[in-house]
């Protein structure tokens, strides 16, 4: 692991199927997660959770993180963008920084993006840690409209260049 952080769980990942709704619908339920979301709605709707409980198909991957088991979350890189969501219970373990990590790497072995994106809301200390700790810099921060909040919202853009990953992936090995 990158952080020097031991996760005390076991974590296995795979592609998101209609057996997830429950989980997945029951993360979509929580509003500290849903308003750090972009793009998911508020209140939960359950055919948009519904619409998500598929393997992705276009360019990259979306992963439900398993923990010991249990859906908790998931982590993608599409498009070259990492993006990621867990449920508050698996928080502050080191769950997210070793799942982001390992989607990562997988993205630079499977996929020929030139750098990678991310983006944290100005109230999500958390996520621009974890961004932070994986090697992204802040470029640029703008208003975005947050789809769960129903306004603008200030929004960190973060990047990293494939180069810098696989450095920085190489010197923790």
């Amino acid at each position: 692991m990158r952080f020097g952080r031991h996760v005390m769980a076991n974590l296995t990942y795979r592609a998101l199927g209609p057996h997830d709704f429950d989980a997945l619908h029951r993360i979509a339920c929580d509003w500290s997660v849903v308003r750090q979301l972009g793009g998911w709605p508020w209140p939960a709707n359950p055919d948009f959770t519904k619409s998500r409980c598929k393997p992705y198909g276009g360019n990259g991957f979306v992963w439900g993180i398993c923990v010991d088991g249990t859906l908790g979350g998931s982590v993608a890189v599409t498009g070259g963008e990492l993006g990621y969501m867990l449920h508050p219970t698996f928080a502050g373990r080191g769950i997210m920084s070793q799942a982001a990590t390992d989607a990562l790497n997988h993205a630079q072995t499977a996929y020929d993006f030139p750098e990678f994106h991310a983006s944290a809301w100005h109230d999500n200390p958390a996520s621009k840690r974890i961004l932070e700790k994986l090697g992204f810099w802040h470029w640029q921060t703008q208003f975005v409209h947050a789809k769960a909040r129903g306004f603008p919202v200030a929004c960190h853009f973060m990047r990293m260049s494939r180069t810098k990953w696989d450095g920085l992936s190489k010197a923790a090995q």
